[in-house]
């Protein structure tokens, strides 16, 4: 195996496990890394904001070459690349989220002491970034119902705790009662078009889909959006929709409009739009425009990995 310079690591840790999963981390990290090569170790607080803190933690590593690991899930690894992307500083993950759908794509490890050797011994590369008006997503972007569904899943979890099945229950109940039509005006590849929809959701991850058997998962390897655009808020509709997603087989559905594309603008009557990104809520101005940038950051991933699913760039 061929030998990898000296790296430096700058560790930002951003669990929802508790004090003592944290106290558990950091000891793995310490016994895994060589103390001189770990300039750093922060636990971040997410009501101060994730992104200033961040940012900080980004200008420490452009002064000394050091790589930014972050320890979190999908949202946190967005707020990440929010101040990363066009930058010169390298990223390192360590999983530490619900669903890890940013590491799967990239193939990376989702247990911790495995991850921790990507970032020793592992490659980096170079990938593509959504975002919507200029706000960074790694796995999904979503307005209609399905921010309402976030919502509804953050005020169960006050009350309950992390209750997955709760969450699932609620989530559904919202989706069958609360999904309305909303009137969107799309623009994207030379077309123009106007759609009354309860749903729209862009997504760049293949492990999100990956259930669904889509051929058009691989243009998301190639850089590329595949959006989806539900068009009945009809209440058998909504069944169809919710049937076919348990099993898989959204190909099926004729109310359910999907496509590829680099760039998409959405224009909606209101001002202002809650959108969903990475399961965290934002208050976006219309029109919304995403967009995909290759070559937009680098990234720790073991050394062979040409079989990623994340949007990459040779």
């Amino acid at each position: 195996m061929m030998s990898v310079p000296r790296r430096d690591f700058l560790v930002c840790i951003n669990t929802s496990a508790g004090d003592q999963a944290d106290l558990e981390l950091e000891h793995w990290i310490r016994r895994r890394i060589p103390k001189q090569q770990l300039l750093g170790l922060q636990r971040l607080k997410p009501k101060s904001g994730l992104v200033s803190q961040l940012q900080q933690q980004v200008e420490r590593c452009t002064e000394t070459g050091a790589i930014l690991v972050v320890a979190g899930g999908d949202g946190t690894l967005s707020a990440a690349l929010r101040v990363l992307a066009g930058t010169e500083v390298t990223l390192g993950v360590i999983p530490c989220g619900t669903f890890n759908y940013f590491v799967r794509d990239r193939g990376i490890p989702v247990d911790s002491e495995a991850a921790i050797d990507v970032l020793l011994h592992g490659q980096a590369r170079t990938f593509s970034l959504a975002s919507i008006n200029g706000i960074p997503f790694c796995v999904s972007a979503s307005l209609g119902v399905y921010p309402r569904i976030i919502a509804a899943r953050e005020q169960v979890s006050a009350l309950t705790g992390r209750n997955r099945l709760v969450s699932l229950l609620s989530g559904i109940w919202v989706f069958l009662t609360r999904a309305r039509g909303r009137r969107l005006y799309l623009e994207h590849d030379g077309e123009q078009r106007v759609e009354t929809a309860p749903m729209l959701l862009a997504s760049v991850s293949p492990s999100q889909l990956e259930n669904f058997a889509l051929t058009e998962v691989e243009g998301i390897r190639r850089g590329q959006m595949l959006v989806f655009v539900m068009q009945s808020d009809a209440p058998k509709a909504l069944w169809r929709y919710l049937w076919a997603s348990l099993r898989g087989e959204l190909k099926r559905l004729e109310q359910l409009d999907y496509f590829l594309t680099e760039w998409l603008q959405v224009s909606t009557r209101r001002r202002r739009v809650t959108v969903a990104i990475d399961g965290e809520l934002h208050r976006c101005r219309s029109p919304l425009v995403l967009e995909t940038r290759r070559e937009a950051y680098r990234c720790l991933v073991p050394a062979r990995t040409s079989h990623a699913g994340g949007p990459q760039c040779e």
